[in-house]
């Protein structure tokens, strides 16, 4: 499988054989140390925690606290969009894209780290030559250096999820469209991936909290079922816009991440009988976790491995 180049700041990839990944996501803070085949401990915010203050003690008790460290930015800290991508080298591409996107943008351009990283050339089917481009405030980056200066962590990048993602569906080294869905408690996102590159992200506004029935309430009941009628809509929308304008084929079936609280063992079967294509839980444990009786790698988790699964590009 050939390998795209993705969206990383700063620094270059790397295969690590012992890392800590940590991913930042929705104001909590997750960690997960990596020792190059498995995840061997890993941090869990405690309910209502935010903030990167128990993650800090954390890392101060690894044995392995100068070991290269991968983050993950926390979606509510940048912005991702996909427009056409200036004809310019693909080296040239960033600067180029700033001021595509800057009418875009809910920051001011001045105060931003801006980067580009094209489509592959098939999306479309070559009409059209498109990027993703992702904007970060810039004194939002040198914090997060600061805070790993602070406690002389070896940084060796700071990325997106999405990305991160990329690198765990990369190393199963799938042949075919693999859409990812990602379901917090009222809000989620889907990824699609293909041959070792992102396509697709989309944003949804319902989460697993809101797919949950009840059989205490009816009304609840009936509500969950809207909810998951709109939340399959959602999905099947974003599957016909891939197959029918980026010109990908069709996506057989949706790996879903373990939410980091809740679980979505009622909603999948009925979400899937909806559309009508395989929705399954996707677990790495077997392949991954190194903890014994622990609990399972939830999605952040994931995506803090997916940063120390790095390659070289």
């Amino acid at each position: 499988m050939s390998w795209k180049t993705g969206w990383r700041w700063p620094g270059k990839s790397h295969a690590a054989k012992g890392c800590i990944g940590i991913a930042l996501h929705q104001g909590q803070a997750f960690g997960v140390h990596f020792n190059g085949s498995g995840v061997t401990q890993c941090y869990r915010p405690a309910d209502g925690e935010s903030g990167l203050e128990g993650l800090s003690q954390w890392l101060q008790q690894l044995p392995a606290v100068n070991a290269p460290v991968h983050m993950m930015l926390d979606h509510q800290d940048y912005e991702l969009h996909m427009v056409e991508a200036a004809p310019v080298p693909d080296e040239e591409l960033s600067d180029a894209m700033r001021f595509r996107v800057k009418d875009m943008l809910s920051m001011p351009l001045e105060d931003a780290i801006v980067q580009a990283t094209r489509l592959p050339a098939d999306a479309y089917r070559g009409r059209q030559d498109m990027a993703f481009v992702s904007a970060v405030r810039r004194d939002h980056i040198r914090k997060l250096v600061k805070w790993c200066h602070n406690r002389d962590l070896e940084l060796q990048q700071i990325s997106l999820p999405e990305f991160s993602l990329l690198n765990l569906v990369t190393a199963q080294l799938v042949e075919h469209s693999v859409a990812l869905l990602r379901l917090d408690e009222h809000s989620g996102a889907l990824y699609v991936y293909y041959d070792g590159a992102l396509y697709l992200v989309r944003s949804l506004a319902i989460g697993y909290a809101d797919l949950q029935s009840s059989n205490a309430s009816e009304a609840l009941a009936l509500d969950s079922n809207e909810q998951l009628e709109r939340l399959a809509l959602e999905l099947q929308r974003s599957m016909d816009f891939y197959e029918s304008q980026i010109g990908m084929g069709s996506i057989g079936q949706i790996w879903v991440l373990k939410p980091d609280q809740g679980d979505l063992d009622e909603p999948l079967p009925r979400l899937e009988d909806v559309l009508n294509i395989p929705v399954r839980q996707i677990s790495l444990d077997s392949l991954y976790n190194q903890m014994p009786g622990d609990t399972g790698l939830s999605a952040s988790l994931l995506t803090a491995l997916g940063g120390c699964l790095s390659h070289e590009s």
